[in-house]
């Protein structure tokens, strides 16, 4: 069965019961150096480390970028829970950044709240090196099959 290959990854990750997992399936989670610490049905932690190309002006993390590492763990906690034909597409995201963030190691605990047939709402928290948290988020993302391939 074709399915999408970081819900392929996640699953075999909790099947397997790793940790620890660098992620390599997607460009940009292995630019930030994406690592799945811990895995289960429903629930994420994945750890991101943010150097200085990703910082703005004033040499902290962009936003953007927090959101983005916010966004993958509410994926991942969500891609364990939904049907191997099936994807996902965030459909909006409400983050709330609560301090700024300089470069360095950061971890995100996701999890998903309700998981229907067609809706996932997941929430998740980001925590830099000292444990404090810098952001937190909400999401609905749309459950959808799988493109066809020709």
């Amino acid at each position: 069965m074709t399915q999408h290959p970081e819900r392929a990854f996640i699953r075999a990750v909790i099947e397997a019961k790793r940790r620890d997992v660098p992620m390599h399936t997607n460009p940009l989670a292995a630019s930030l150096g994406m690592v799945l610490h811990a895995a289960e049905d429903g629930r994420v932690t994945v750890g991101f480390t943010a150097d200085s190309r990703f910082t703005q002006g004033n040499g902290v993390i962009q936003g953007g970028i927090l959101a983005t590492m916010l966004d993958f763990g509410m994926v991942f906690a969500a891609f364990s829970v939904i049907p191997a034909d099936r994807t996902l597409a965030t459909v909006a995201q409400t983050t709330s950044f609560l301090r700024p963030a300089a470069p360095g190691v950061f971890t995100v605990e996701a999890e998903v709240e309700r998981a229907g047939r067609h809706v996932v709402h997941a929430r998740a928290v980001i925590r830099d090196a000292a444990g404090q948290t810098v952001a937190t988020a909400t999401a609905p993302l749309a459950v959808v099959p799988l493109p066809r391939t020709p």
